[in-house]
């Protein structure tokens, strides 16, 4: 069976809320490195490696697209297949409505539609085609695996109120992959639900979703100690940004300067 055509979508425009309140120092995660790529790259990156990849779109900050490019690191320049970079909402479930229109525009072939959280830097080739092949069984399909540890339920008095039987329960992961017609109307329809994932968007448009066994490598970077050193790399982060501002609102006062038709020296000054 030949792997169908799909697109990604990979979501960065969260603000890392728990990452940064784990830490001294406030840095989106999906901007910090691990072994010397940075999480989104890391996110990303598996998903060219397969051959039926047709087009991508990165979710982002208002006003991150710069730093999320950079973040991307060379991907950016691989031409054969679109990246497009959408400025996402307050929410992730409005962040990934912005790139499903964005990928709606788009006239190129595909038939599914791959959604992963950009802060999931573990992510193998191998899941992502378990997972799709599954969705091509059902419509739709998610990583999951089986809850091993004992399951409670909590009162209101903060007492343990009832024992859950964990036999049918699961966690589920990202990428979830879905046909692309399918999450496209789930998400006209049902954009106002409250969900905690795009499963759940997809299955309350009344559509049939399976699991793939997903990995326990596949986590999400959540806390601060998630990564190595992140303290000292947020911290340099932030410095060279600050930096790169200062430099680029310099280059744009020269410039206009210059357009107004005098003739300045370096520091800015009238000649």
């Amino acid at each position: 069976m030949s792997i169908p055509p799909f697109a990604v979508i990979i979501t960065a425009a969260g603000s890392s809320t728990r990452f940064s309140q784990s830490g001294s120092v406030q840095a989106k995660k999906e901007y910090l490195s691990i072994d010397g790529h940075t999480v989104l790259s890391r996110a990303t990156r598996p998903f060219y490696s397969i051959p039926s990849l047709a087009a991508v779109v990165v979710t982002c900050p208002h006003g991150a697209e710069d730093e999320t490019i950079v973040a991307l690191e060379d991907l950016c320049d691989i031409g054969t297949i679109p990246l497009l970079i959408v400025e996402g909402g307050m929410t992730r479930k409005e962040s990934v409505k912005a790139a499903l229109e964005k990928l709606r525009t788009l006239e190129i072939p595909f038939d599914y539609i791959a959604i992963h959280d950009g802060a999931r830097p573990y992510v193998d080739t191998g899941l992502i085609i378990r997972t799709l092949a599954a969705a091509t069984v059902t419509g739709g399909a998610v990583p999951a695996l089986r809850v091993t540890d004992a399951v409670k339920k909590l009162g209101k008095d903060g007492l343990i109120s009832e024992n859950i039987d964990r036999s049918s329960l699961i966690t589920v992961q990202t990428p979830q992959i879905f046909r692309r017609e399918e999450i496209l109307d789930a998400y006209d329809r049902f954009t106002a639900l409250e969900a905690d994932d795009d499963a759940a968007v997809f299955i309350s448009a009344g559509y049939s979703c399976t699991v793939s066994s997903g990995s326990i490598e596949n986590k999400k970077i959540t806390y601060i100690t998630d990564i190595p050193d992140a303290e000292e790399q947020a911290k340099a982060y932030i410095k060279a940004r600050e930096e790169g501002r200062k430099s680029a609102e310099a280059s744009r006062h020269m410039r206009e300067l210059l357009q107004e038709g005098d003739k300045w020296d370096e520091s800015g000054n009238r000649l």
